[in-house]
């Protein structure tokens, strides 16, 4: 069985950026049928970065993400239907009024004076998909509702400037489950499914031949990556081994609608991660036996603009990585079967960036919500 991810940067402060209404009403009808027809390959999960919000004085709060079944301009629509959101609006012009960013963006997109802006990441999910706290232990057919469970998680913080050198970075952790076969008993066993979401820094004039430059984004970087596998996966994956104890009282028995018999949690970390294939921060992934679900990357994942237009690929800083090897993943399976996930789809030129689209292979025996 799979479980199936997309993951896009959609670009949203260039939309905020163009000039005019026009340019603007065709940017967001572009993305969004372009998010139409990646939403009929029916992902369980979509991590998307850098989505915003807006509105100009007087008018209501509008953002970049439509009804699928057709654009409508005059109805704002927070989540596609069949899905549930989650957005995390990590800077905005209220909290942060006078930092060049907003200044930029005002002067470019011709805005009116008391206009509001913010920009964030976003996790959507399908309202099918069973949907938990993070330390929740459900048994099998525990009801679930439509609430996010969204853990935010601070990667970066301190005074923001309006650069990208000095801007806020948060991890979207949400929990998932899905049953399976045991392997030691004749029934279903709950198997939990974390899915983070990621934009990591990254400095101005990096990649610019300034290798001070590069050393210390990529340093920021692996902090960053460490705050994730060490202070949110290997926590969580040591307390299921401590069999879920509370404030380190060991627990005999689960609390009642509570199921200690549970798989080996999988860990799915998305997101626009900012450094390369080569880089020392993808090794590091790799050394923590995180598989890179997109192997073939053709020619990147990550174009430029110039003028309205978008260059070809020329660089890869967006990835699905799942994991870990040997315990969540068979190695054999896994390695074999992502090979056949698609390269960057780079039909998709709305954003710079270009979406990812990875299915994780689940054991046969799992279930998951019916295709539809």
């Amino acid at each position: 069985m799979e479980f199936k991810i997309l993951n896009w940067n959609v670009g949203g402060t260039k939309y905020l950026e163009l000039e005019t209404k026009e340019k603007k009403e065709a940017f967001r009808k572009r993305l969004n049928e372009n998010l139409n027809d990646l939403i009929k390959k029916r992902p369980h999960v979509i991590c998307l970065q850098e989505i915003v919000e807006y509105y100009e004085p007087n008018e209501p709060k509008k953002n970049l993400i439509d009804e699928p079944n057709g654009y409508k301009p005059d109805k704002i629509i927070d989540t596609p239907n069949d899905y549930n959101l989650h957005s995390s609006i990590l800077i905005d012009n209220i909290r942060h009024p006078y930092v060049s960013k907003w200044e930029k963006v005002r002067d470019q997109g011709n805005w009116k004076s008391g206009s509001y802006f913010g920009q964030g990441n976003a996790l959507l999910w399908l309202k099918d998909l069973p949907h938990f706290p993070v330390h929740s232990l459900p048994e099998i057919g525990t009801k679930f509702d439509d609430k996010s469970h969204v853990d935010e998680i601070i990667l970066k913080s301190g005074l923001y400037f309006g650069t990208r050198d000095t801007e806020p970075r948060a991890a979207l952790l949400a929990h998932f489950m899905i049953t399976k076969d045991s392997d030691t008993e004749n029934k279903k066993i709950p198997v939990d499914i974390f899915v983070i979401n990621l934009h990591l820094t990254t400095l101005t004039g990096e990649r610019e031949g300034i290798p001070k430059v590069d050393e210390m984004a990529s340093g920021m970087r692996k902090e960053q990556l460490s705050i994730v596998l060490n202070e949110i996966v290997s926590p969580y994956n040591e307390w299921k081994l401590n069999r879920y104890p509370h404030r380190g009282r060991i627990r005999a028995h689960p609390e009642q609608g509570e199921d200690f018999n549970r798989g080996p949690p999988i860990w799915i970390l998305c997101g626009d991660f900012n450094f390369t294939p080569s880089s020392e921060e993808y090794k590091k992934m790799e050394s923590m036996n995180f598989v890179d679900h997109n192997p073939n990357k053709g020619r990147g994942t990550k174009g430029k603009w110039i003028g309205s237009q978008i260059t070809q690929a020329t660089i890869t800083c967006d990835y699905i990585f799942a994991g870990p090897k040997f315990t969540s993943l068979d190695p054999r399976i896994v390695d074999h079967n992502i090979k056949d996930n698609p390269l960057p789809l780079t039909d998709v030129k709305v954003s710079d960036h270009y979406p990812l689209y990875a299915k994780v292979d689940i054991p046969d025996s799992a279930i998951l919500p019916e295709d539809k």
